[in-house]
């Protein structure tokens, strides 16, 4: 397969944004980078003659674009301008969107790639931010984490219904540890100044971190969009994801067999009634398969082949 890269003008590849997340995220790296970044070190995918080419790649930085013009409520009209006056080919034309309402643009044919779709359109692919890294102890070979909960959830309740209607449905189970993460920021907040806030973020992510270790299952409720940084870090740490959404955001289904490594539930409903179906030796193999996967196919870097997978079976 060969791919052109559609030429931009600068500004619609902004070189960072004005607020990272989360905020534990290294660089305002995100997927839209990831993906520039996997054809710069994969140059025989890339060709310079749009005829010659299988697909074009249109390579519009959505996130940092839409979050520095007030979250979309600007910009839209040159970024409209721009995309009709670069896109060639429709039909022949993908774009990676990190952004959780889409490109805001209108981009006709073209195929998109989305990492927190919250519509029934779009090609799913992994919300991912930068790695945590657990507490030494943690990463001790012959040291066994303790689990202290069946299930967990640090996070803003405040994105989504789902997540109110979550923290009502399990606040009276004792197995299953529920916080507000916006009540816990401003708990720390209160108790640093302001030269002390890199110090303070740490701190948060190490609370995260430690939280999501203590449990079998990482409850990942989707947000304002379909999917959850939250379900891919659960992943990374070892820690079986249980997405609850409307919409199943788990991507490349017809390469990765998502029932072999995580759980799924449409509503709180459905998803309480299946957390006391699994035995703790399942739940740590289901868990030890997802970071397995994590690390050999959903990383960055990792995810972009199965990109062009997903464009050989459009084609």
């Amino acid at each position: 397969m060969k791919i052109y890269v559609l030429p931009l003008s600068l500004e619609f590849q902004p070189p960072a944004r004005k607020t990272v997340y989360p905020k534990h995220n290294k660089k305002d790296y995100g997927i839209e980078q990831d993906f520039i970044e996997y054809l710069k070190r994969n140059p025989w995918i890339v060709t310079t003659d749009p005829d010659a080419a299988d697909w074009h790649y249109l390579p519009v930085y959505w996130t940092r674009y839409h979050v520095n013009h007030d979250y979309g409520k600007s910009g839209r009209e040159s970024l409209q301008h721009e995309v009709t006056k670069r896109i060639i080919d429709e039909d022949r034309t993908f774009t990676i969107c990190q952004y959780a309402d889409g490109p805001l643009v209108d981009l006709g044919e073209t195929t998109s790639f989305l990492a927190s779709r919250r519509t029934d359109e779009g090609t799913d692919i992994p919300l991912l931010c930068s790695p945590h890294r657990a507490p030494l102890f943690y990463r001790t070979p012959f040291f066994k984490p303790p689990k202290k909960y069946l299930a967990s959830f640090v996070g803003r309740f405040s994105t989504h219904p789902i997540r109110q209607e979550m923290a009502r449905s399990l606040q009276d189970r004792s197995d299953i540890y529920v916080c507000d993460g916006i009540k816990k920021s401003r708990f720390l907040i209160k108790r640093a100044l302001d030269k002390y806030i890199p110090l303070w973020k740490k701190r948060e992510s190490r609370f995260f971190v430690r939280k999501m270790l203590e449990s079998y299952i990482a409850l990942c409720p989707r947000g304002y969009g379909g999917a959850s940084f939250r379900f891919y870090e659960a992943m990374q740490l070892g820690v079986v994801p249980f997405l609850i959404g409307d919409i199943d955001t788990r991507p490349f289904k017809a390469f990765l067999d998502w029932d072999q490594m995580s759980l799924y539930a449409r509503s709180v409903e459905e998803a309480r009634d299946s957390l006391d179906s699994y035995a703790a030796e399942e739940l740590l193999r289901l868990g030890k398969l997802a970071r397995a996967v994590w690390y050999r196919d959903l990383a960055f870097g990792k995810w972009c082949r199965y990109v062009l997978k997903e464009l050989e079976t459009i084609s």
